[in-house]
């Protein structure tokens, strides 16, 4: 099975984004780059399901050590480990403390797919209604995690961008 962290981040202007947890899924699930394998994490609370794919963007690294976070939104039905090409709409920025105290930057960011057959549509942005349900989702799903959580703003795909570019020198500077 391929390495998924470091498959290339872009390919034709777009980011790749790989699934975790596809949306509809109520136990968190993660990459084990050690396995290669997608992994049970935890259970959601009770009633709670993923509302989109939770993903990660491969050949990038976070503050947490982690490849850096994204939700894709759209109605589709995927499986951990699918790819998917898309366009960056913007990002939440999350800062995160875990259950030792320590504090840190840990943003997700918004994608959606793109769609082959619709070159001149874009998307530039998340709707307000969408932001405050993405927020009440992430707020509701640390729950008994030891985790918190604070939101300090959403960003535009201009400056997302410029974070994952941040994320892809990081992951460099890792590997090498």
């Amino acid at each position: 099975m391929r390495d998924f962290l470091k498959l290339p981040t872009t390919t034709g202007g777009l980011i790749r984004v790989v699934v975790e947890t596809p949306r509809g899924a109520e136990a968190k699930l993660a990459y084990d780059p050690a396995s290669r394998v997608f992994s049970y994490v935890r259970p959601l609370p009770v009633g709670m399901s993923y509302p989109y794919d939770w993903s990660f963007i491969p050949s990038t690294l976070g503050e947490d050590g982690d490849p850096l976070d994204g939700l894709v939104i759209h109605q589709a039905a995927t499986a951990p480990g699918v790819v998917i090409k898309c366009q960056l709409l913007g990002a939440l920025r999350v800062k995160q403390k875990d259950q030792d105290g320590e504090a840190l930057r840990n943003d997700r960011f918004i994608f959606c797919p793109h769609k082959e057959d619709a070159e001149n549509e874009t998307a530039d942005q998340v709707p307000e209604h969408l932001r405050r349900e993405i927020e009440q989702f992430f707020l509701s799903s640390v729950l008994g995690t030891g985790k918190t959580i604070k939101f300090k703003g959403w960003q535009g795909a201009p400056n997302a961008l410029k974070a994952i570019r941040k994320g892809m020198k990081a992951f460099t500077a890792r590997t090498n």
